[in-house]
Parts: C-alpha cells; structure tokens; sequence
C-alpha cells in the first residue's frame, strides 16, 4: 500500500464541502456550535485511520478504482481533520473569553491530551506534502505521519470518554455519543483484522504483503 502525497484542489474541495455539510446537518439536529466543532474533526480522523486497514482487508478495492483510491485521500482529509481542530480549539477559548493562559493553566488532563492532540495535527498537516516526504524520506514520513495519527486518535478518545460518558453518565440518550463509541470500537476492530491478515500473510508465504513497510 503507497503512500500518496499529492493535495488536489479537488480533493480538498470535496472534503471542505463534504464537512460542512455535515455541520450543516449537526446543526439542523439541533446540535450547538461547539460541539458541531467538535464531531467533524473526529469523524474525519476516522476516515482516515479506516482507509489504510480497509485497502488491506480488501485490497480489490484499489484495483478496481484508479489513481491510489482511497489511500490519496487521506492527505486531504488529514489537513481538514486540523483545520476543524483548529477551529474547535478556537470555539474553546471563546467560551472562555479568552483567557487562553487561564485555560491552559486550570485544563483537566484530558482536555490538556486534546490540547496536544491539536499540536500533533497541526505538524502533521503541515509536513503533509511532498517536500517534507522528499526531505524525510519515505520510510520516515510514513513512521511520523502514522504515529502521530495514532497518538491522536488515542488521545481524543479519552477526551471523548471523559466528555460523552464520564461527565453525563453511560449510557448516554444522545445519538452522537453512541456514533463516538462504535466509530471508535470501527477503528480498533479494522486494525485488529488487518495486523491478522498481514501476519497470516507472512506465515502463509515467508513475505509481508506488497506495500507494507
């Protein structure tokens, strides 16, 4: 499985488009602006962490779609995952007139994990082209892209946990803390199958799978 480096202005059109949409939806549902800011960036990264297991779960998915489909959108959906995060953060701030330093100050640890998780996106995003993978290296880029979007992931689910079902209590009566919890169950389940097919590949023919390294 390539990586694929290439921003198209298309892509990022039809992600930007895409997300806003979904806001537009979360906010007919009758969701606040806060919280709107707050799902789109997580369901983007899901987008994200499932294209790599899913390509190597079924890998007939590449070879029937042309140009590194799905794998050459998770540049864009990255970029748009920290623009979202970005603005979330910014939405957090203002709710508390900000007074950043105070915030930062007083955060609990899981809003200060959140907080990290912010940084993290936003280093990827900008290292998310083809001069920082020149530069690095592809074996390096590939190690700092896919780490950092694990840690991530973990850290914004114990935000998660902490928001949707510490503070109100489990179970929840709202229909987006339920997407939050099988979203999240999603991605540890695909990646547990595709490590699987991968292991089973190797103790099948004494070779990793084309593309994995």
């Amino acid at each position: 499985m390539s990586v694929d480096t290439n921003n198209k202005l298309s892509r990022h059109l039809a992600v930007g488009i895409g997300s806003v949409v979904f806001a537009a939806l979360l906010w007919v549902a009758g969701y606040h602006e806060q919280r709107i800011v707050g799902a789109v960036p997580w369901f983007l990264l899901i987008l994200v962490l499932v294209i790599g297991p899913t390509v190597r779960l079924w890998p007939k998915i590449r070879r029937r779609f042309s140009g590194n489909f799905p794998v050459n959108w998770r540049s864009e959906l990255g970029i748009w995952f920290a623009i979202w995060s970005v603005v979330h953060l910014l939405f957090v701030f203002q709710a508390r007139d900000w007074d950043v330093i105070g915030y930062l100050a007083d955060m609990s640890p899981w809003a200060f994990g959140s907080f990290v998780a912010v940084i993290i996106a936003v280093a990827l995003a900008a290292t998310s082209n083809n001069r920082a993978y020149d530069y690095m290296g592809g074996k390096a880029w590939k190690w700092h892209q896919t780490v950092g979007t694990y840690a991530i992931f973990w850290l914004l689910a114990v935000h998660i946990y902490d928001r949707a079902y510490l503070r109100p209590g489990f179970p929840s009566d709202d229909p987006i803390h339920w997407l939050y919890l099988l979203t999240l169950v999603l991605v540890v389940v695909l990646q547990i199958a595709a490590f699987a097919r991968v292991v089973s590949h190797y103790r099948e023919t004494g070779e990793y799978p084309s593309g994995l390294n």
